[in-house]
């Protein structure tokens, strides 16, 4: 079929299910917007800043389990997706960025073409998992492919495709393949037999599930298989909903504090699924695990790297799951007390946070019983939302979107107005700190625009108030971390969007019900200071203050 660069971009996507795509138009790439306009099919999401698009692309994925898409034009507008593309990476989200190029032939002869960016491509290289150009219009269904291929394979992970602007114009014959034929990473038999020994034989064995599960679809496998051995389930901050956090063998995403320590030492076999044993979630490594390690990872890189395995099971999460699972059906095991223990073990972690910074429980506690169970959150990086990734629970899959590895601030917003545009059925609520909201407060703006009730809280400490607790415990005081905010009513009221100030915790809840039935875009501000989140490792630091 005869088609241009840029209907060969919209069909070849439409060709892999996509149907919403996030972006802002420019000078070189408008060869893909003219195709968008005349095809129709595919929902077109204009963001206010190429950042804020790859973080809507994130949060689609994230919330959809689907691929996402985001479109940049040459030059800057690509470079100011990396660090959106990072943050994906880090926490292993597939997200496709479609960047223009300057013409096809003064690529890489520093001509001084407009928007030119020395090796544009390889700037993608560090916070993608695959990069490549189609250097001609026949050529791009083929790359597009590919791309997709990348993502579905594996770790997902974002990747990034760049395409010259007057290829992007030009006319050829086309023909459009049919999507890669992707297979789950079958776990090796002999692996799964070894590992489901291991739990046969254990006395007390226990499971930390991270984002791999929720990835892998994976929650309703390892329900079964806790249920099956009995076996307690800590999560990471990416696994929390893999299992409904109010199930009675769900300790949530607490390993790391004290009275869970303790509870990890009574296990003699862990079977961690879909985890990186980061040095966040490990305390900088110095998390002490059982003696036996069955470590589930569909990287082969993973396995081995932080802690070693007595066995490391390669392959996809679910499918490991249920080999494991078809191996110790006759080893079902009897209430124990399992539960019982878990939910003491919870209550002594709640018990020794309310003892000790009573205002963050409180927080939590009012969050969850103003966020109806099938709430999406979203998080920016504020102590507001450190609080709340430990010990707000969570009941479902792709509900806790959280950028945790690269930590990026300005995540929340764009990442929101994303999943609210994947989940349009769920109530979306972001979690955000006064300058953290400040990096993408424009994408307010989209949201008004496509008429999503989002609901934005603003921590509002007029501070980088991560930052400043920090400097005073580590150098004996603060610098250059104390802001001067617009009014966010009278920002909010610019924007279009419902503004409610609030002077407490206990004033928080309702405003938050009461925001999410209105069903509107609206910005809630809590002015003050939060206590540090005495569950992290990091608390330690405030140690010698005391």
């Amino acid at each position: 079929m005869r088609m241009t660069g840029g209907e060969a971009v919209v069909r070849s996507l439409s060709a892999h299910g996509v149907d919403t795509v996030f972006g802002i138009p420019g000078t070189h790439n408008l060869g893909i917007y003219d195709a968008l306009r005349e095809m129709g099919g595919i929902r077109h999401i204009l963001a206010r800043h190429e950042q804020g698009a790859a973080f809507m692309a994130d949060g689609y994925a994230r919330a959809s389990g689907e691929i996402g898409v985001c479109l940049s034009t040459t030059g800057p507008a690509a470079l100011n997706t990396l660090a959106s593309l990072g943050t994906a990476y880090s926490d292993s989200s597939p997200v496709l960025c479609i960047a223009s190029q300057i013409p096809a032939e003064g690529i890489g002869l520093s001509k001084g073409y407009l928007h030119e960016c020395e090796d544009q491509l390889g700037s993608f290289a560090p916070v993608t998992k695959w990069q490549a150009r189609a250097d001609s219009v026949a050529s791009i269904p083929g790359v597009m492919r590919e791309a997709f291929a990348q993502m579905r394979s594996g770790r997902p992970r974002p990747v990034a495709m760049e395409i010259p602007c007057d290829t992007l114009d030009e006319t050829d014959d086309v023909t459009i393949p049919a999507p890669a034929d992707v297979d789950r990473v079958t776990p090796d038999p002999e692996q799964v037999e070894r590992a489901a020994g291991l739990l046969r034989g254990a006395r007390r064995p226990v499971i930390w599930a991270g984002g791999g599960v929720i990835g892998s679809g994976a929650g309703a496998e390892l329900q079964a298989l806790a249920e099956l051995l009995q076996a307690p389930i800590f999560t990471t901050v990416l696994g929390k909903g893999a299992v409904a956090d109010d199930h009675p063998l769900v300790a949530g995403a607490t390993i790391l504090h004290p009275a869970a320590r303790a509870f990890l030492a009574e296990s003699d076999v862990m079977l961690a699924v879909g985890t990186r044993f980061t040095e966040e979630e490990s305390d900088r490594w110095g998390l002490r695990l059982p003696e036996s390690l069955i470590h589930v990872e569909v990287d082969p890189e993973e396995i081995d790297r932080n802690y070693p395995a007595t066995v490391g099971v390669l392959g996809d999460a679910r499918a490991a799951l249920q080999m494991i699972s078809a191996q110790l059906q006759d080893a079902k095991r009897e209430d124990d007390g399992t539960a019982a223990r878990v939910t003491h073990l919870r209550q002594n972690v709640w018990g020794y946070c309310q003892a000790r910074a009573p205002e963050g429980v409180e927080l939590v506690q009012t969050l969850r019983k103003a966020l109806p169970r099938e709430t999406i959150i979203v998080s920016d990086l504020t102590v507001a939302a450190y609080w709340c990734r430990r010990l707000l629970d969570v009941y479902e899959p792709r509900t806790n979107i959280y950028p945790w590895g690269f930590c990026t601030l300005g995540f929340g917003l764009p990442a929101a107005i994303g999943a609210k545009m994947a989940k349009p059925e769920q109530p979306v609520v972001v979690l955000c700190g006064d300058g953290g909201f400040l990096f993408n407060c424009q994408e307010l703006a989209a949201a008004v625009q496509l008429g999503l009730p989002i609901v934005t809280l603003v921590f509002n400490d007029s501070a980088y108030g991560v930052l400043r607790p920090q400097q005073q415990a580590r150098y004996g005081a603060a610098h250059e971390v104390d802001l001067v905010n617009p009014d966010f009513m009278r920002l909010a009221e610019a924007f279009g969007v419902d503004g409610c100030r609030v002077e407490s915790i206990e004033q928080l809840g309702p405003a938050v019900t009461k925001a999410i039935e209105a069903v509107r875009s609206a910005l809630i501000e809590l002015p003050g200071t939060l206590p540090w989140p005495i569950m992290e490792p990091s608390a330690r630091m405030f140690e010698a203050e005391q």
